[in-house]
């Protein structure tokens, strides 16, 4: 067995799910007791229960769900037992974690996004017009995609995960619990129908506008997912001049 392997721990990666699972549960409970949030929530599921009166829709979701769910699959069984330890360093190390390792994805994320599935290989296009046929998504919208691109979102922050932790090194179990929360909150969010701009939501209502602009066609930017710095940085960033929003 290769060295490595002696360092696995499946309880970890057990673990660091839990974690995330009690997150969610926690911070969906505390958003919904104020009215801005609740409405929004409102909105996206009344969004999504038209969208899943459409015949083609559920079956869609489910084969991005299932991709996905590959992807967890690997990380969880193989990248996070190699890649955790509950050994706890600090708040400041925890937030260092965090930033890097969302940030290195998102750099790869963007390059995957703009040259591969919005490059000039046919295959991947299409793969990624599945996704796109969402012109003004709602929350639920963001399994709306193909089996594959799922697969490889997910295993793209796994292999950021595993990578890093080859540099620096093991990452603490709350590093991971909150990293992969806001991953997958996130992108939840940057779909989500929320319409109220005046603080102190207005940053909330920006983040979910801005992703929506790339979903008003297939040759609009604003190709990251974390962040738009790699838009910004590389002349891709698109705003209401450049890909104005129509709300259903």
């Amino acid at each position: 067995m290769p060295e490595i392997f002696s360092e696995y721990n499946f309880l970890v990666s057990i673990y660091s799910l839990l974690g995330l699972i009690a997150l969610s549960f926690l911070v969906f409970f505390i958003t919904q007791q104020f009215p801005t949030f609740k409405e929004a929530h409102k909105a996206n599921q009344i969004a999504n229960k038209k969208m899943k009166e459409k015949s083609f829709y559920s079956p869609t979701v489910r084969n991005g769900i299932l991709g996905s769910g590959i992807g967890y699959l690997v990380n969880y069984s193989l990248i996070l037992p190699l890649t955790i330890t509950l050994e706890f360093a600090s708040i400041w190390n925890v937030l260092f974690s965090v930033f890097i390792i969302l940030m290195v994805y998102d750099f790869f994320y963007y390059l995957m996004h703009r040259f591969l599935f919005h490059g000039d290989i046919h295959f991947f296009k299409t793969v990624h017009a599945v996704h796109h046929q969402m012109k003004n998504p709602s929350r639920g919208d963001s399994s709306y995609l193909h089996w594959l691109e799922g697969t490889m979102g997910v295993l793209l922050f796994g292999f950021t995960v595993g990578g890093l932790s080859l540099i620096f090194g093991k990452f603490d179990l709350v590093s991971i619990v909150i990293t992969m929360w806001l991953y997958q909150e996130v992108n939840l969010h940057n779909h989500a129908i929320f319409e109220t701009k005046t603080f102190p939501f207005k940053t909330l209502h920006k983040i979910s506008a801005d992703h929506h602009r790339h979903h008003v066609s297939f040759n609009k930017g604003n190709y990251s997912s974390i962040t738009l710095l790699y838009d910004w940085v590389f002349g891709t960033y698109e705003t209401e001049e450049t890909a104005p929003l129509k709300r259903a």
